[in-house]
């Protein structure tokens, strides 16, 4: 086997073999699962947005945020670079996202879709420069409803929170490559770095650091999936250029949106009808208009 639990093209209905790397590491890498079209189109969108990159300012209350339609222009700290958060709403290249071939039925699986439902907490392209990193968070250890990770062996699961990143540059050694803690999904323990800090969530240092990280290199068009309750962050990009990737957050349909995002009529009138579950899977209940 490989050094990363890497599924191919041919291997991606082996649930046997998904659900095995799955359980046992928190994480697999999806070989070649978007098509170089869509590729070609998020890169576009991000080329002819990727200006508000010098704009951009940490914006913990959203007060200073740049909006291009439905979009937010969004930054956590600065070196993690820009989010367009609800990228979503940008175009059918990303509603595709909502319930792709390649990943969904895994996601359904994992999260129990039958009982718990499936939502979108998050959904959001990245663009990261030289000098961008991501700090060590997460981790087992923490009391959060979507960090949950079972799967008590009778063939139902419940992950509270399944991140899908595609990649959509290469990346490789020096790029600012996702890094994570293999198993420490299990972990009763918070990591070294978090306890030194006394940090409850993350530290503001490049993961890339911290002891027992591992780089995941992922070719453009590759899919890392991964549950949230893995020790990750981000190594730091020493390389020129930029990291770009698309990440979608899937979780039971009763955990809301990360930052109270209200679909557009006109992205709800283009979705198919499980799409619109997914995207507003509890439509709100009002009383009969009364006469």
């Amino acid at each position: 086997m490989s050094e990363d639990p890497i599924i191919r093209p041919e291997d991606r209905e082996d649930e046997r073999l998904i659900d095995y790397l799955f359980e046992l590491y928190g994480y697999v890498i999806l070989q070649q699962a978007v098509a170089p079209a869509d590729t070609a189109q998020m890169n576009q969108w991000a080329d002819a947005h990727q200006h508000f990159m010098e704009t951009a300012r940490p914006t913990r209350g959203h007060e200073d945020s740049q909006w291009i339609g439905h979009v937010e222009t969004h930054t956590y700290s600065g070196p993690d670079g820009i989010n367009f958060q609800n990228i979503v709403e940008a175009g059918p290249v990303f509603e595709r996202h909502i319930d792709h071939p390649c990943w969904i039925g895994h996601i359904r699986r994992f999260i129990d879709t039958p009982r718990n439902g499936l939502s979108l907490h998050e959904t959001l392209l990245n663009i990261r420069g030289q000098g961008g990193y991501i700090g060590i968070h997460s981790g087992g250890h923490l009391s959060i409803p979507y960090m949950s990770f079972r799967q008590p062996n009778t063939g139902a699961w419940m992950v509270g929170q399944i991140n899908v990143i595609t990649a959509l540059t290469d990346i490789g050694p020096g790029d600012g490559a996702t890094t994570v803690i293999r198993g420490s999904h299990k972990a009763a323990l918070p990591h070294p770095k978090l306890a030194e800090a006394d940090v409850v969530y993350r530290s503001d240092e490049a993961a890339g650091i911290a002891v027992g990280m591992q780089e995941l290199h992922m070719s453009k068009g590759d899919v890392l999936l991964f549950t949230d309750a893995i020790t990750h962050g981000s190594a730091q990009r020493t390389n020129p250029g930029q990291r770009r990737m698309v990440l979608y957050r899937y979780s039971p349909r009763w955990i809301r949106t990360r930052f109270n995002y209200e679909p557009s009529a006109r992205l709800l009138a283009s979705l198919s009808d499980t799409q619109r579950t997914i995207i507003h899977p509890i439509p709100a209940r009002r009383p009969p208009e009364i006469v």
